[in-house]
């Protein structure tokens, strides 16, 4: 009898655990040395945590495969229970193991007590063992908060980015300075740590003209995120320029007054981060020298508090009624100018949409034609759609491509066909053409075009068109080359059949093409003409083979 073809899983943590990759395999192959098992294929996560699927690419292609049936194997190996993961939820591992398990490649736990054959006592085991894998990880994530606790108590930085305007200094256990550790530099010894100081004297002083600016002449943090943009300030690490957000977190945070705080959010177990309530915040006042003083810092906060504040819809219509009166209409830029009033974003936010908000102050903003046109097409674009599903009520549906992406046509045999209603535009001594909009990510989609009338009220000519390329918006008219490349719908009823039709000459007329590229123009001996060579075999082929 001939050995089974299995595959094998391995994961560790990190790099230092008894765990180790040598063991594993080791271990694994007596396994398989033992049942008459062949390895044939391994699949490795390499310092992957075991809480989560995500991030565990090897498992996640393992499980991928197992679906799809595409493996020479039969058999799945692991070392243990808890190389198969720690997750929380012991329900979870059990899932992916009955994937596998069910596409016909059981998985065999190789240092277990246990066999892994469904009788009770063995299934009552390997549950056990599940719950005892997540259950270390729990304990060893409260024994490390609490480690970390009592070096922030101490003062020590234990983890994150310092900031702008600090560094990070690596000190000895007996608090003498060793180095400052630049971005991405970890500390080598175990029992040194790391301590916060102040950095180059040049952002020290930006960080005080910050909070200069916001007490004083009562900038908000975008006002000075735009005057740092303006003269050329570098942002902090890994952003391109200041924002609100950048200038926030440093008006904010108690280490540039000297404080430090820990576990202002807490993230366990992989989890969510959440705020942590300010009770259980760790603060120690002076660790480190302070770039701004208490006063400073805290007349900051005081601004700040009064700042953010829930008003009503009527306290925040108050200023557009404001402006309506004073000027008769209302518009972005005069919002903009306006500074006891939100931003022409945060009223759409709020409101749904700038329109709405100007409404309810009793202003009706006169809509602009191309808006009132835009809304027409999208309009004929859904009843297009929705006559095309009706028509063919089993061979065509709508295909949604998410939030962001404008959907499609998909056909019962899987192939997306893109909708495209092009708007009548009067051109010169063209009269009216077909304007075409460059493509989005259905650009190598077969097209449905419609062109709308002359008023853009109804929908006047159908075709069928091969994969729009442009990189800009066409003008279609009459007996232009990219209608002449598909096929004029007489109505809409004949749609598939001359869709079907279109695609088999396409497909038939790709071919030839390759085919006629090939015996000219091998791709071998294309790599090594030269450039004359080229365009005079594309000169040829255009001569013999005109389109």
């Amino acid at each position: 009898m001939g050995s089974i073809p299995a595959a094998q899983y391995i994961r560790v943590s990190t790099d230092r655990q008894e765990y180790s990759i040598d063991c594993q395999i080791t271990e694994i192959s007596k396994y398989a040395l033992r049942n008459s098992f062949e390895i044939v294929h391994t699949y490795c996560d390499h310092a992957k945590s075991g809480l989560l699927l995500k991030r565990r690419t090897a498992l996640a292609q393992l499980l991928q495969d197992a679906v799809a049936g595409k493996h020479p194997y039969r058999a799945i190996l692991v070392y243990d229970v808890s190389r198969w993961g720690r997750f929380q939820d012991p329900d979870e591992a059990a899932h992916y193991e009955f994937i596998c398990k069910a596409a016909g490649v059981p998985v065999h736990y190789c240092a277990e007590h246990f066999s892994n054959d469904g009788y009770l006592p063995n299934l009552i085991l390997k549950t056990l063992k599940r719950v005892m894998a997540g259950e270390y990880s729990r304990e060893l994530s409260d024994k490390v908060f609490a480690a970390l606790i009592r070096n922030a108590k101490k003062g020590f930085r234990v983890g994150g980015r310092p900031g702008y305007g600090l560094r990070r200094m690596l000190v000895s256990k007996d608090g003498i300075r060793r180095q400052e550790l630049a971005a991405g530099e970890w500390k080598s010894v175990t029992n040194e740590r790391v301590v916060l100081s102040l950095g180059p004297e040049q952002e020290l002083e930006w960080i005080r003209e910050m909070f200069r600016m916001y007490i004083s002449r009562r900038f908000s943090m975008q006002d000075i995120a735009d005057e740092l943009n303006h003269h050329r300030v570098p942002p902090p690490q890994g952003v391109k320029m200041w924002s609100h957000q950048n200038v926030g977190r440093v008006l904010t945070h108690p280490k540039y007054e000297g404080t430090a705080v820990y576990n202002r959010k807490s993230s366990k177990l992989r989890g969510p981060k959440r705020a942590t309530p300010e009770s259980e915040w760790v603060v120690l006042a002076n660790a480190f020298p302070a770039i701004v003083d208490a006063q400073t810092f805290e007349t900051a906060q005081q601004i700040r508090r009064s700042r953010l504040w829930n008003p009503s819809d009527e306290q925040v219509l108050a200023p557009l009624k404001r402006l309506l009166s004073i000027h008769g209409k209302l518009s972005s830029s005069l919002i903009r100018n306006e500074p006891l009033a939100l931003s022409a974003s945060s009223y759409q936010r709020r409101f749904g949409t700038l329109t709405k908000a100007f409404s309810l102050v009793g202003y009706e903003s006169p809509r602009r034609p191309a808006a009132c046109t835009r809304m027409a097409i999208a309009r004929l674009r859904v009843e297009l759609m929705n006559q095309v599903v009706q028509t063919f009520p089993n061979e065509v549906f709508v295909h949604s491509r998410g939030p962001i992406q404008r959907n499609c046509l998909r056909l019962k045999n899987g192939r997306k066909i893109a909708v495209r209603v092009c708007r009548s535009r009067p051109v010169g001594i063209l009269g009216n053409v077909w304007v075409l909009h460059k493509p989005g990510p259905d650009k190598g989609l077969i097209s449905l075009m419609a062109g709308a009338s002359a008023d853009n009220k109804v929908l006047e000519a159908f075709y069928i068109l091969p994969p729009f390329s442009s990189t800009r918006e066409v003008q279609l008219f009459a007996g232009h080359k990219w209608l002449r490349k598909g096929i004029r719908l007489s109505s809409l009823a004949c749609f598939c059949d001359e869709l079907r039709s279109f695609v088999t000459r396409r497909e038939k007329t790709l071919y030839a093409e390759k085919r006629t590229r090939e015996h000219y123009f091998p791709d071998d001996v294309r790599a090594r003409m030269s450039m004359a060579r080229r365009l005079h075999w594309e000169r040829l082929k255009a001569r013999n083979h005109p389109r």
